[in-house]
């Protein structure tokens, strides 16, 4: 697995992008906090979109990093948008809110409504 990196970048003129790349295991959410925090004082009182398009992987930890980026944001009256997860990430993110569930999900679970019988009543 690639060691967990964080790039910090101006995604427009009010939203600072935070690419996070690699394995972000338990090792890695100092990292995180770190260029979170940096990621929202560049933004001001803009938005803060979490770039996970070349994230492997992401620990509890990294997790409820990500959480309380979400909540300072909610709490700063400032955006908060996580993108480009896939795959297990993907799944791990959408148990929290922080992303959709992966589409095939969606399908299994609209499936399951439709198979499921209504109860006589």
């Amino acid at each position: 697995m690639e060691e967990a990196r964080c790039v910090i970048t101006r995604d427009g003129r009010s939203a600072i992008r935070l690419a996070m790349a690699g394995d972000f295991g338990r090792a890695a959410h100092p990292e995180l906090r770190r260029s979170l925090r940096r990621a929202f004082e560049r933004a001001g009182r803009g938005t803060v979109v979490i770039d996970m398009a070349e994230t492997e992987s992401i620990g509890s930890e990294c997790i409820e990093v990500l959480l309380v980026g979400y909540t300072r944001a909610l709490r700063g009256g400032m955006g908060y948008e996580v993108t480009g997860a896939h795959g297990p990430v993907r799944q791990a993110l959408a148990v929290t809110g922080l992303c959709e569930p992966p589409v095939d999900d969606m399908f299994d679970s609209l499936m399951a409504m439709i198979a499921t019988p209504e109860s006589a009543g």
